[in-house]
């Protein structure tokens, strides 16, 4: 869980842990990743390496332009070398009840068209840390 420093977190704040959910993904350490996220997203799903893994890899399969530039497939790239800067989104809730956060993608080198979708839900004094979808828009 993400606890606020100032009980209201920053848009910077909430960025700045997407990003390093998104260079563990670039490090190997997807597991890690997955263990970073506190719940399930409102469809109940529990992110794991293999479903994030499917989830890329069928999205950027054999015959999708992605793959024709990129023919070994998709690998994920780290923040500050990536090309691009994410256009990363921070929305607080209408019912006050947390944040919902766009952040794309960096693949093999750069911010890809894929997007993950993250929401940050108060639970008690603190946020926890949802994943709540990966697409491409």
């Amino acid at each position: 869980m993400l606890t606020p420093r100032s009980g209201t977190p920053t848009d910077d704040e909430l960025i700045a842990h997407i990003r390093q959910w998104l260079d563990l993904l670039a490090d190997g350490r997807v597991a890690d990743a997955c263990s970073m996220l506190d719940e399930a997203n409102v469809y109940g799903q529990a992110w794991s390496p293999a479903a994030i893994f499917e989830l890329v890899n069928d999205t950027f399969r054999p015959g999708t332009r992605f793959r024709a530039e990129h023919p070994s497939g998709p690998s994920f790239s780290h923040v500050l070398t990536a090309v691009g800067d994410g256009r990363p989104s921070v929305v607080a809730l209408a019912d006050n009840s947390g944040y919902s956060v766009e952040h794309d993608v960096p693949l093999n080198g750069a911010y890809s068209d894929l997007t993950a979708q993250f929401e940050f839900r108060w639970r008690d004094d603190a946020l926890a840390f949802v994943l709540h979808d990966l697409h491409v828009l």
